[in-house]
C-alpha cells in the first residue's frame, strides 16, 4: 500500500501527495519486480511527480541479512502475524520475500540509468529526502517531504524496461478486489459493510454483528 506524503513548502504552501502503485519493471526472463517510487520535482513536467526510488545494492543486502536473522524484526514479522497463525505459512512467506529481494538485487546490479520521472520519462528530476528541509527546486524558500500514513490507490498497470523506460501498452488502472466480497461490496466503504453483515466486525462493546 502506498504512502501518503505531505509536501511542506515554506513560506506557506504545499499539500498532500498520494503515492502510486501498480508499476512494474519487466525483466529479460519475463519476471516482474515493483517500481519503487518517491516524490520528486520533475523539471520537464514542471511539477511534483512520482520518480523512481533506486536503492543501493548494500540496502538490499541489509534486508536479506535481516530475513536470515531470527532476532530481527523482519524475520520475526514473517511469523508474528494473522496469516501465519491461521495457515502456518510464515516460512513460506519469508522465502518469498528472499526470492523477491534476490531478483531485485540482480536488477539493481545491472541498472545503469539514473532515476526517472515515471510519468514523462525524464531523468532531469530532483529526488528529495524524507523529513529534511532542503532548498525548494520549484521556487523560493524550502521544501520538506513528510510521510503522513498510508493510502489506497488504483494500480496503474504501467510497465517499464529495467532501465526505467515506459513500455507503451493499452492498459487501464485496476483496483484491489477481494474475491469473497463479490461485486456488491468491492467498492469504497464496502469492506466495512461486508465485515458487518458477515459477523466478522466487532461492534463497540465487543459483540460481533451479523444477520
Amino acid at each position: 500500500m502506498p504512502a501518503m506524503y505531505e509536501i511542506l513548502i515554506a513560506p506557506g504552501g504545499g499539500g498532500l501527495f498520494a503515492g502510486t502503485r501498480g508499476n512494474y519493471y519487466e525483466l529479460a526472463d519475463g519476471q516482474q519486480i515493483d517500481v519503487q517510487t518517491t516524490p520528486v520535482w520533475c523539471r520537464r513536467c514542471g511539477d511534483w511527480r512520482h520518480g523512481e526510488s533506486i536503492e543501493p545494492v548494500a540496502e538490499i543486502d541489509r534486508k536479506l541479512a535481516e530475513l536470515d536473522d531470527p532476532n530481527s524484526f523482519a524475520y520475526q514479522s514473517c511469523f508474528d502475524n494473522l496469516f501465519h497463525e491461521m495457515f502456518g505459512k510464515g516460512e513460506e512467506f519469508r522465502q518469498e520475500q528472499i526470492t523477491r529481494l534476490r531478483r531485485r538485487r540482480r536488477w539493481r546490479e545491472d541498472r545503469v540509468s539514473p532515476p526517472k520521472c515515471i510519468e514523462c520519462g525524464s531523468a532531469d528530476i530532483v529526488v528529495l529526502p524524507i523529513n529534511e528541509k532542503v532548498p525548494n527546486p520549484a521556487g523560493p524558500g524550502t521544501v520538506e517531504i513528510r510521510i503522513r500514513g498510508m493510502c489506497s490507490t488504483d494500480f496503474n498497470e504501467w510497465h517499464f524496461t529495467p532501465e526505467g523506460e515506459r513500455i507503451p501498452r493499452d492498459t487501464k488502472p485496476t483496483h484491489w478486489h477481494h474475491p469473497a466480497m463479490g461485486d456488491e461490496f468491492n467498492k469504497p466503504g464496502g469492506a466495512v459493510e461486508w465485515l458487518r453483515r458477515t459477523g466478522r466486525l466487532k461492534e463497540p462493546g465487543g459483540e460481533s454483528s451479523g444477520e
